[in-house]
C-alpha cells in the first residue's frame, strides 16, 4: 500500500475522535449539573404531591403536609444517584413559600392554626 492509500482513513479517524470528544463532554456537563437537576426534580415531585394531597383532602396543616412529602425521592434516568427528603420540615420551609409566591396554593388561618388550600 502506498502513502495515499492510508490518507483515505484519516476522515474516519477524525470523525471517531470527534464523536468521542462529544460524548465525553456531554458526560462531564451532566455530572457537573447533576446535583442541581436532582434538586429541581425533587422539588417538582414535592409540588405535585402537595397539590394532589390538597386537592384530594382539602385544607391541610403544615404537620399533615410533612407526612405527604416524607420519603419522597428523585433520580435521573440511567443514573444510580438519588436524592430524597430526610427532613420534611426543612423541605417544606423551602417549598411552601415558593408555592405561595407562584400562587399554586393559598394560606389561610383557621382559629389558631394555619392551613394550606389548593388553588385552581
Amino acid at each position: 500500500m502506498t502513502y495515499f492509500d492510508y490518507l483515505r482513513y484519516i476522515p474516519y479517524v477524525l470523525l471517531f475522535a470527534l464523536a468521542t470528544a462529544l460524548i465525553y463532554g456531554w458526560g462531564l456537563w451532566r455530572a457537573r449539573n447533576q446535583a442541581r437537576d436532582l434538586e429541581s426534580m425533587l422539588s417538582a415531585k414535592g409540588i405535585g404531591r402537595i397539590r394532589r394531597a390538597l386537592k384530594k383532602n382539602g385544607p391541610m396543616t403544615r404537620k399533615e403536609l410533612e407526612s405527604v412529602v416524607q420519603g419522597l425521592t428523585a433520580s435521573q434516568p440511567f443514573s444510580r444517584s438519588r436524592v430524597g427528603v430526610t427532613d420534611p420540615k426543612k423541605f417544606l420551609d423551602s417549598l411552601l413559600p415558593y408555592m405561595l409566591k407562584q400562587k399554586l396554593i393559598e394560606e389561610q388561618t383557621q382559629g389558631k392554626k394555619t392551613v394550606y388550600l389548593y388553588r385552581k
